[in-house]
């Protein structure tokens, strides 16, 4: 009886079955009806009528506008087919309501951004959620809402009072961020100041090309400004406007005029950067400005240079570097004067043509006479000539031909009158200022120089000097400039004596040294000798008469002292060195100096004893006395070679002298309980390191001797 499906059921396709079914035994049948309600699944998506779709806006629509409605359908019932819009994208500016009206939640702007793309999600209620999206594309369309922008609210452009008529002068230019005819600019003149009876300018309508319809004359109008407009094609149409400064050039047609032919300026050196030394005047009728070029002669020299301090008056010629008579004596200038009413390139030309022809002209003046074939013409120039004569300052002192001077006399030979060594100075300067005179810088009882010469004279015999000495003279070189200028030279004279000097050692070096034993290569000190003569015989070596067998070791040229090899003080406790030191004079010179070295003991022997093995006999029943004295030997000395005692063993029976090493019993020994002992005795430093020695007292070492105190003892009281 029991009803089951044969195929799935569809709620959308049919909600409710009648089935009539009947029960019979065979013989009697009974009927029945069964209603079968079919209960909705939430299996069918939310449907748009189309999966992409565009629309088209206008950018200045206000926020609260519905721009557009969507709608989905859900055969589900209840809530799986109650449907639920949300929206994507949109940046903030859109949103949708739960009818599925889109609204515009902020105004729009097509300049920043002309398209969005959308995506509408529509969801039903059900369990799972299901949903489908709509693609939706929003295009922008444009509002005249921005007028044209200029690429600068005023131009400048110089324009020459012969400019020909219609030549493009410059170009206005301006942009509109909207599109399509609202983006169409065009151009026209608005107003022009000062007025004239008729526009001297026309701006083209599309291009916005400047160019001139009337003549200029910079004479009568210096400058104009022209307001230019650009309009938009949009409806209604918006405008910007900018203004054109244009300023008339003037055209030269004078040449510029010195006042002078030619100039003689006589000036002193050193003058600093930028002194003035000639002021020249040039004029020129026109109002263009006069370029003056300064070319030196023959030469590539920028030591002047031209400031025009007002246009049509003045030129003054500064010092541009450094004037320097010793260097240069003279300067032949050519001031051009130019007031550019030529294009460049001929100014160049016209410049190279007078650089050429400068110098005939200065040397052969009279037969130059400004020929035709030497300075062609050329339009709107003109040229003169300024020589500078540079004067003497005294600004140089004497200057010594060598750094240092030194001379050797001998004391054999050296007599008054005898010259030693000549020293000379030069000064660049001229006149006066260049004549030089010598002396020496403080009194000299040996030597004088004459001032005129700069000879050095020995003033008296040297027989007196009885060592090398080295004298050191300061010579002055004076100039007779105002004021006068000095330098210092440095002569040194060496008087030189025979080798009577031996070398002495210095108080200072010590005579008495210790040193520790077993440490190598020990640094005992440097042994330095001096010698009052000089050059070689002043050169000291040192060496030692005794080195023991190499044990020592002196440096032969600082007299530093070393051992080569460790000292042993057991070996030998101390030694005396006798340190040499020769002069390298013919015959040499010598002396010696005794160095008493004691050597450090440390302790590195152990203490010994003459015998490793002892044998002491004690009799049986004695008192405490003292049975053996075992003294070890140290070879050390001091502290070093204190010798401790100590013993292993009983203690109660036996005990040694930390100190004396005497072993002594300290109780009767009995034979029958013990008949022998054997320990051992340990000698050692209680220094550091600690080192020691033992002697074994073992076998037949302390034998306890039998003594007759017991009588015969059965091994049983009774048999």
């Amino acid at each position: 009886g029991i009803i089951s499906t044969k195929t799935k059921l569809d709620y959308e396709s049919q909600n409710s079955y009648t089935l009539n079914i009947s029960l019979s035994d065979g013989n009697a049948t009974d009927y029945a009806t069964v209603f079968i309600k079919v209960t909705d699944v939430n299996d069918n998506n939310p449907v748009f009528a189309v999966i992409n779709t565009t629309i088209t806006i206008l950018e200045n629509m206000p926020a609260g506008t519905v721009i557009t409605s969507v709608s989905a359908t859900d055969v589900d019932e209840g809530f799986n087919g109650l449907v639920v819009y949300t929206l994507k994208g949109g940046e903030g500016k859109m949103d949708i309501n739960t009818s599925g009206s889109i609204l515009l939640e902020k105004e729009l702007d097509r300049e920043k951004q002309d398209i969005y793309n959308l995506m509408v999600i529509a969801s039903d209620q059900g369990q799972p959620v299901l949903s489908t999206v709509l693609n939706l594309t929003v295009i922008i369309d444009d509002v005249n809402d921005n007028p044209p922008i200029f690429s600068s609210s005023r131009y400048e452009v110089g324009v020459s009072e012969d400019e020909v008529l219609g030549r493009a002068l410059l170009t206005v230019f301006a942009t509109d961020l909207d599109a399509g005819a609202n983006a169409l600019v065009k151009y026209r003149i608005v107003s022009q100041q000062p007025p004239t009876s008729f526009p001297v300018f026309l701006v083209n309508l599309t291009t916005g090309q400047l160019s001139l319809s009337q003549q200029l004359d910079y004479e009568t109008i210096k400058q104009f400004e022209v307001e230019v407009e650009a309009s938009d094609g949009g409806q209604p149409s918006l405008i910007a406007t900018t203004r054109v400064v244009v300023h008339v050039l003037d055209v030269n047609d004078n040449p510029p005029e010195f006042n002078q032919a030619s100039y003689d300026v006589f000036v002193f050196e050193n003058l600093q950067k930028g002194s003035p030394i000639y002021t020249f005047s040039v004029t020129d009728k026109d109002e263009v400005g006069t370029k003056l070029t300064v070319i030196l002669v023959n030469e590539n020299d920028v030591t002047f240079f031209i400031n025009l301090k007002k246009i049509r008056i003045n030129g003054t010629i500064l010092v541009n570097g450094f004037v320097d008579r010793e260097s240069k004596e003279k300067y032949e200038l050519l001031v051009v004067a130019s007031d550019n009413g030529v294009p460049q390139r001929q100014v160049k030309e016209k410049n190279c043509h007078i650089f050429i022809c400068s110098f005939l002209l200065f040397t052969y003046f009279s037969n130059c006479a400004f020929s035709e074939s030497c300075f062609p013409p050329v339009t709107h120039q003109n040229f003169t000539y300024i020589s500078v004569q540079v004067l003497d300052v005294n600004d140089n002192p004497p200057r010594f031909t060598k750094a240092q001077y030194s001379a050797s006399v001998h004391v054999a030979t050296a007599e008054e009158g005898v010259s030693v060594v000549s020293v000379s100075a030069t000064d660049p300067d001229v006149g006066n200022n260049s004549v030089i005179s010598y002396s020496l810088s403080s009194y000299s009882d040996h030597f004088h120089i004459n001032n005129c010469t700069g000879e050095i004279i020995l003033s008296s015999n040297l027989g007196h000097i009885t060592a090398d000495t080295v004298v050191t003279l300061i010579v002055i070189a004076t100039d007779h400039g105002i004021p006068p200028l000095t330098s210092n030279g440095k002569v040194t004279v060496r008087v030189n004596d025979v080798n009577d000097n031996p070398p002495v050692f210095s108080a200072l070096n010590p005579t008495k040294l210790s040193a520790p034993e077993n440490a190598p290569n020990l640094d005992l000190g440097v042994f330095s000798a001096t010698d009052m003569d000089i050059g070689v015989n002043a050169l000291i070596t040192y060496s030692l008469q005794d080195d023991f067998a190499g044990m020592f070791y002196v440096n032969n040229s600082t007299g530093k002292l070393v051992t080569k090899r460790s000292l042993d003080r057991e070996m030998m406790e101390s030694y005396e060195l006798k340190i040499i030191a020769t002069d390298s004079g013919k015959p040499p010179q010598y002396t010696s100096l005794v160095v008493s070295i004691t050597v450090e003991d440390e302790n590195d022997n152990p203490p010994v004893f003459p015998q490793k093995l002892y044998s002491v006999t004690v009799k049986e029943n004695e008192s405490p006395h003292v049975i053996l004295s075992a003294a070890a030997t140290d070879e050390d000395i001091g502290y070093n070679a204190v010798i401790h005692y100590t013993i292993t063993g009983d203690p109660s029976l036996f005990h040694v002298g930390v100190l004396s090493g005497n072993i002594t019993v300290l109780q009767p020994l009995d034979y029958e309980s013990h008949s022998q002992y054997t320990f051992i005795l340990k000698a050692f430093n209680p220094g550091e390191p600690h080192m020691q020695d033992t002697a074994n007292i073992t076998g037949s070492s302390i034998t306890v001797e039998d003594v007759n105190e017991e009588g015969p003892v059965f091994d049983k009281p009774s048999y």
